[in-house]
């Protein structure tokens, strides 16, 4: 499988060294410190074009434009991840802040127009999508609390709808002591975000790609678009090596 990996937060080392990712991804690792040139890879590696579709409505046709994303000059890519989401959003909003760090009133509405439109492109590459995110309790006027992406801005409050799988990373102790390292898939009052649209999936899986892929397989997606949100240490990064069964099966690591 070829992967496109955009590390973020220097994190790769979960993983592996830079060649160990190389060799099992099949690209180098991409670091951009900006947005701009973040912005600036993707615009080299895939193309917008408008493609018209005749699609049969009864006994008429109607014809229509869709715009589809896809890899320039025939380059392979068959998974695309942001690790991670939240920090790319940090870099767009640091370039609208002044000399003091801080933002203007007009400048959150051009933070939630950018990371909208971010998504709404990412969402549209071909294949495997991943972007995971980390997580913030927020406290609710009834007492009760939930976790959100940690996403400055009112994007939080939508993001998965982007997403065909929004999953919740944990880590729990099983009664022999060890550590285990899951995906909470079904929404509750905590977990708000989390849903599979495929509903096959458990409420509550170890943390690996190769069942979500399966699942989407198996309901027919064109490709799939994940989305995983967690804290530091609950295994975002490392769960990683599953979408490559020369990494491994499961995640049993005990780091982030």
């Amino acid at each position: 499988m070829k992967t496109l990996y955009f590390d973020l937060e220097h994190g790769y080392k979960t993983l592996g060294s830079k060649e160990h990712i190389n060799s099992i991804f099949g690209y180098p690792v991409l670091s951009p410190s900006t947005w701009n040139q973040f912005q600036s890879i993707i615009g080299g590696i895939y193309k917008q074009e408008e493609k018209t579709v005749e699609t049969k409505i009864g006994e008429g046709t109607i014809v229509h434009t869709e715009h589809i994303v896809m890899p320039k000059n025939g380059t392979i890519v068959n998974a695309l991840i942001v690790d991670t989401f939240s920090e790319l959003s940090k870099k767009y909003q640091r370039s609208l802040c002044d000399k003091n760090g801080t933002m203007k009133l007009q400048d959150w509405g051009k933070l939630k127009n950018k990371i909208d439109t971010a998504l709404e492109f990412l969402t549209r590459v071909p294949g495997i999508v991943i972007c995971t995110c980390h997580s913030k309790l927020q406290t609710m006027d009834d007492g009760g609390t939930k976790l959100l992406p940690y996403i400055d801005g009112s994007s939080k409050e939508d993001i998965s709808k982007w997403f065909d799988f929004v999953f919740y990373s944990r880590t729990i102790t099983n009664p022999s002591g060890k550590r285990e390292y899951v995906w909470v898939t079904e929404r509750n009052e905590m977990f708000d975000h989390a849903k599979d649209r495929t509903q096959l999936l458990p409420a509550q899986i170890p943390q690996n790609y190769q069942l979500v892929i399966e699942a989407a397989t198996k309901k027919g997606f064109d490709g799939c678009k994940i989305l995983i949100i967690g804290s530091p240490g609950s295994g975002k990064t490392y769960s990683l090596k599953t979408l490559n069964n020369e990494g491994g099966d499961t995640n049993e690591n005990n780091h982030s």
